[in-house]
């Protein structure tokens, strides 16, 4: 599999955060062309759990897919930011929360084969209420709910942004979110 060569390489549109590229690729001395969308960025996306038990959610109009939706907190990070400092960061500037505990969960490129765009997933406790700092043009609105409706949002369908859904069950399996029996019901 290693045996990939890439022969040329050509820029079709770029942006400060995204590029489109075309790579003509060899591999067993056949090539093609290969088109793929390449973000300089890296992304971080924490899942944050109150005291109480419940998760705190962004909701916000996603333009691509003309809805409002449930997410993280999230954003990108800033140039030579550590993925740990950047979701702390973004957590605090969306939630008006900082999270005095915050650990990794996982790593992940949700489209590897058109999309080279990576998120850290971060899982966030012992919350403390500051203020929340959204950048220019941002509108969301934070939202609370327990870990258990979370869970029943990603499994009916009615969640359905990817961060949010592995964060949740990565969270679930590593034990940092417990829910009893009654609670799934």
């Amino acid at each position: 599999m290693q045996s990939y060569k890439v022969i040329a390489t050509k820029v079709l549109f770029e942006h400060p955060a995204a590029r489109i590229l075309v790579e003509t690729i060899e591999h067993q001395g056949k090539q093609r062309a290969y088109f793929y969308l390449a973000s300089p960025i890296e992304a971080v996306a924490t899942l944050g759990v109150k005291a109480d038990g419940c998760i705190l959610l962004t909701r916000q109009y996603r333009h691509p897919i003309r809805s409002t939706i449930y997410d993280l907190p999230a954003g990108r990070l800033n140039p030579g930011e550590s993925p740990l400092d950047g979701a702390r960061r973004e957590f605090e500037e969306e939630t008006g929360y900082f999270p005095r505990r915050i650990e990794k969960l996982g790593y992940y490129n949700q489209f590897p084969g058109t999309l080279r765009a990576a998120t850290t997933l971060f899982f966030a406790s012992e919350l403390v209420p500051t203020q929340q700092n959204l950048d220019e043009g941002e509108e969301l609105e934070v939202v609370a709910l327990p870990a258990a409706q979370v869970l029943n949002m990603v499994l009916s369908g009615e969640i359905i942004d990817g961060s949010l859904q592995l964060a949740l069950l990565l969270a679930l399996q590593k034990g940092l979110i417990t829910l009893s029996p009654i609670q799934l019901a």
